[in-house]
């Protein structure tokens, strides 16, 4: 029956109760036919879980332990007591403190079975100290992944820290015991953690040299503790082409190229460990950085092109990515096109990024979206519609608390292009963004506007005359020269 009922499910395109109903009128389960999915449900469940018994440590951990449970019931004590030995060498590999608190609990047991024979108070002091420690590397990891959390929330909802009481909020985290320099971590876990927090508060403080310096130190150690990579494979997405990213920012452009290149070969490398999770984030996150990259050196054409091959699969993935990602991914294929002059295609990308379901919209990505869309507006000449969505775009900062310098600048310069007649007038309004903008480069509060585009270049490009991509890339040049 339910085999029946499965090969039918699986056949549909889209599911079809009402078909389901009349193909199968004739059998007593349409009778109750919620009750039967349910099981189905559950017998899907259980075939999984069979199939991917050893398909992670943690089930093979867990498995193990049930097994310690069932030789234990079985009077077998002796064997559950071997048992109990691997568990805990395994655990104590991959740094798994809940199952070793568990074979703990397991090893109080076996001792109370065998009337403590054998045991004496050295063997009990023992093992209330590897509880005590046990303890305590948990609760190193639990606080450690609680600040990483603080400085996330703040970075996905807010951005980068625009104002100094943000600055001294991440301060105040980086004050933590647990993260300075000769803290005392017990796991390779609390030691990623260590540096995750510290790379997280420093990008969103804007000192991207000592961002880069954390997550080479997480490089190094996911390296060193394979069994981290293993075990999570999104650690080493997320810190590679994070690392790969601010290289690129900070003009190390062969270090981002050679990191780039590794992320390029994670499929290979995580092999039959692939899941459809997996494929998503390297298709998000990989997409994103190739046209970061070419965003950062001038190429535009070939961010362009980076960004058709991602508009093929975009729809593929759509409902599997965040809104944040999506409009991340948007916004770079929208600066893309910009980048190129290709005003119709840079709007079609902006639109589609702002008018996206579920993001939210006092967020750094829509702000700046909201920012490139006037940009656009500005390059094809509808100055009656950009009047309108200057306004708006107005009301939106403000009420939102965003009129950091940046924008203030780039409203003001807007509303003197707006008011400029002919050529000279408008050639002083960019003059007076220029000056405007320099003193920005250099400011870490600041640093959000050229993680997003480049206003600078994009001014000189206008005064000069010259490609936007053009400009974009002799900067970039002059970065890798310095770096």
């Amino acid at each position: 029956m339910y085999q029946l009922l499965f090969d039918a499910i699986a056949s549909m395109d889209v599911y079809d109760e009402a078909s389901l109903m009349s193909k199968f009128s004739d059998q007593a389960f349409t009778k109750r036919f919620p009750v039967t999915k349910r099981r189905l449900y559950e017998a899907i469940l259980k075939s999984l879980d069979a199939f991917h018994a050893e398909s992670s440590v943690d089930a093979r951990l867990r498995r193990t332990l049930h097994q310690v449970e069932i030789l234990h019931k079985r009077a077998l004590y002796d064997d559950a007591r071997k048992m109990l030995g691997s568990v805990r060498k395994l655990a104590r590999q991959h740094d798994r403190q809940t199952i070793l608190l568990e074979t703990l609990a397991w090893e109080r047991v076996l001792m109370e079975s065998d009337a403590y024979s054998g045991t004496d108070a050295k063997d009990l002091n023992a093992l209330q100290q590897r509880s005590n420690d046990l303890l305590e590397e948990l609760r190193q990891v639990e606080q450690l992944w609680h600040l990483k959390s603080l400085s996330f929330v703040t970075l996905y909802h807010q951005g980068h820290a625009r104002d100094k009481d943000r600055m001294k909020e991440l301060r105040r985290v980086l004050q933590h015991p647990l993260l300075k320099s000769d803290a005392r971590l017990m796991t390779a876990k609390a030691r990623y953690l260590h540096h995750h927090v510290h790379s997280v508060a420093d990008y969103a403080m804007g000192d991207l040299s000592a961002c880069l310096h954390h997550l080479d130190r997480n490089l190094k150690l996911l390296d060193k503790e394979p069994h981290l990579v293993k075990d999570g494979p999104n650690l080493l997405i997320g810190v590679l082409s994070n690392s790969a990213y601010v290289a690129m920012r900070c003009g190390r452009t062969a270090d981002a190229f050679d990191k780039l290149k590794r992320f390029r070969k994670l499929p290979q490398r995580f092999g039959k460990h692939l899941d459809a999770d997996l494929t998503v984030k390297i298709f998000a996150t990989g997409s994103s950085l190739e046209m970061a990259f070419h965003a950062q050196l001038g190429n535009m054409e070939k961010g362009c092109e980076a960004a058709d091959r991602m508009a093929v699969e975009l729809d593929r993935f759509a409902e599997k990515l965040s809104p944040l990602r999506m409009a991340g991914l948007c916004f770079q294929a929208a600066y893309q096109y910009f980048g190129i002059g290709r005003m119709d295609l840079a709007l079609r990308w902006s639109h589609r990024q702002l008018n996206l379901k579920g993001i939210d919209e006092s967020g750094e990505v829509h702000c700046f979206g909201r920012i490139l869309n006037l940009l656009i507006h500005l390059e094809r000449g509808d100055e009656r519609l950009l009047g309108y969505a200057l306004r708006n775009t107005e009301r939106y900062l403000k009420d939102r608390n965003r009129t950091y310098r940046f924008e203030t600048a780039f409203l003001t310069f807007l509303r003197n292009r707006l008011k400029a007649h002919g050529p000279e007038a408008e050639r002083q309004a960019l003059q007076q963004f220029r000056d405007s903008l320099v003193p920005l480069v250099d400011d870490p509060l600041e640093q959000a506007v050229f993680d997003h585009f480049d206003p600078l270049a994009w001014v000189e490009s206008k005064l000069s005359q010259r490609p936007f991509s053009e400009v974009v890339k002799e900067r970039a040049l002059k970065q890798t020269r310095a770096a």
